[in-house]
């Protein structure tokens, strides 16, 4: 599923690049500069389409039934460093409020 996801979105950014740099001058290279000045409101529409389907397509990949697992394991691996990030923080917090 991911992969079609991220292909329609590589493919809305193609025709997005199409759209902006088509235009009524015969010169696609001279129109460029001027695409994103005279462009409507309705490319920022087409930006969050772009970033929301990006984001589900990488939202896809996670496999969310080995979620709990893999964060209880890596939890017990960084133990002691969140021990010493909580003893910090302690010592920071007496430290400012006294």
């Amino acid at each position: 599923m991911h992969r079609i996801l991220g292909l329609l979105a590589l493919t809305a950014v193609g025709l997005g690049v199409y759209l902006l740099l088509s235009g009524p001058e015969p010169d696609p290279i001279a129109a460029a500069p001027h695409a994103l000045d005279g462009s409507p409101t309705g490319y920022s529409g087409w930006a969050i389409g772009l970033v929301m389907g990006l984001a589900l397509a990488w939202l896809a990949g996670i496999q969310w039934s080995s979620l709990p697992e893999r964060l209880g394991a890596w939890l017990q691996l960084q133990r002691r460093r969140i021990g010493l990030v909580i003893l910090g923080g302690l010592f920071a917090a007496v430290l400012l409020l006294f």
